[in-house]
This record gives structure tokens, sequence and C-alpha cells, in this order.
């Protein structure tokens, strides 16, 4: 379960100007309005409750998410108050303790997405933490509809979509399509409300993942605390009683 955490709607309507710059489309003016108002954060530090639902099996946690911008993510797992595992997430591994088996695993960072066919790295995960909007490009089109601009890069055979707020410019949703394949990633953004510095944050994120590999699988994340920009430790010391299996 720890493992698949961490690697972790569209209508057509009619595209809206959003400025005049005589070698920028409105799209590359969006993406980069997005690009500014995205969380900054150099650290991070949240807790949340999560629920995790397969074809296998269903469990709930509470989770400790601590964050160095563009270095490491630390994250514990707990039940019924005992923590059960914990992970060190760099640029090049993943390491993971088992503290029901009293095992230690250390995985390339390309292990997530090999694992789960989906795509994954450091600073990608982070800003999955943040909430903000990512695989930002020129390659998108972008269209209006009510109160959301919907942002499509499609090519390869895989398709990006994005709704995005008119106002405040807050990611929604979030999906990945790769139909040869048969993967999918849908991601809801909700309950935006002011963390400890006003930033905007998504207390609650709704994950679906299908696909071959892991069949269709739902996380749903509820921040119950989150503080940005504060001091953080990452303690991560392996015990010797810990047998390493990778």
């Amino acid at each position: 379960m720890l493992s698949l955490l961490l690697g972790i709607g569209f209508s057509c309507g009619t595209s809206k100007k959003l400025g005049k710059d005589s070698n920028l489309s409105s799209t590359e003016l969006l993406v980069r309005r997005l690009e500014t108002k995205q969380i900054k954060a150099k650290t991070f530090d949240g807790r949340a409750k999560i629920d995790f639902r397969s074809t296998d099996m269903s469990a709930s946690a509470t989770i400790r998410i601590r964050m160095q911008k563009d270095s490491s993510i630390w994250v514990t797992l707990s039940k019924l108050g005992f923590e059960v595992g914990r992970a060190f997430i760099t640029s090049d591994s993943v390491h993971i303790l088992d503290r029901i088996n009293n095992e230690y695993t250390v995985y390339a960072l390309d292990y997530l997405s090999k694992e789960y066919q989906l795509p994954g790295n450091l600073l990608l995960i982070q800003q999955v933490i943040l909430g903000n909007p990512f695989f930002l490009s020129r390659n998108f089109t972008s269209t209006s509809a009510g109160d959301r601009y919907l942002l499509n890069d499609s090519g390869s055979g895989k398709e990006i979509k994005m709704s995005i707020e008119t106002n405040a410019l807050r990611l929604r949703n979030f999906q990945y399509l790769e139909p040869s394949a048969s993967r999918s990633l849908n991601l809801d953004l909700e309950e935006y409300n002011a963390a400890n510095d006003k930033q905007d944050f998504s207390y609650l994120r709704k994950f679906v993942v299908d696909s071959r590999e892991t069949g269709k699988v739902e996380v749903n994340i509820q921040f119950t605390q989150v503080e940005l920009n504060v001091p953080i430790s990452m303690p991560f010391d392996v015990p010797q009683r810990f047998k390493r299996v990778k």
C-alpha cells in the first residue's frame, strides 16, 4: 500500500483570449499564468487520513508527509496510533521500512513507474503533493467551459487533460490516459482552503488508477493539517534487527 501511494471531464468550448502578446498564444499565456500561481514551498509538513480500495483489499490509515523541495520526501504510515511503515524518497531511490515484518527495502526511483505503469519522478511526486498543475508544456490546446479552462495534450498514444478554475487558477481535475495499454489515472482536487502561509491548498484528493497491472485502485487522501515553509526533520534509521530484502 505504501509503495503504491508513493507511485502516485472535458467538453469542448470556445477558446478564450487571455491577453495580448505578439509571440505567445492564449494557451501559452495560460500556462505561464499557471506556473506563476503554483504553490511555492521549500518545505512541506502534512498529516492526512487515507482510504485505499482495490479489487483485492480495502484499508485505511493515517500518514505524515514531509518534503524538502527538489531534494527528498519522507512518509510514515500508521494504524491505530502505531507506525507500520516509513519511506524516504530521493532523486534516485526509494527506501522503505516495513515495521510489521522487520524488513528494509531499497528500490531505484523508476521502480514506482515500472511497478505501477505510471510516469513518476521526485519532482512530479512533489507537485502532486502540493496540488500544483504538472506536465505543463506548450503542447496543450485550451478551451473554456463555464468557470473552467480545459487543457488537453495528446500525442504518442497518451493524453493529458486538466480542468482549471478560471478565476483562482486552481487545479480541479487531472487525467492521464493511455488507451493502447488500458491505463488511466484520474485525480480530483477538492476542499481548497488557505494553509498556514495563506496559499490555497487542496485538502481532499481523490485518485482512481486503472490498468491491467493494478486493476482499479481508489485512494482518497483527506489532509487534516498542512504547514508550508516550516522547519522539518526526516529521521530514517534502519534498526539492526531489520532484514534487507532488496
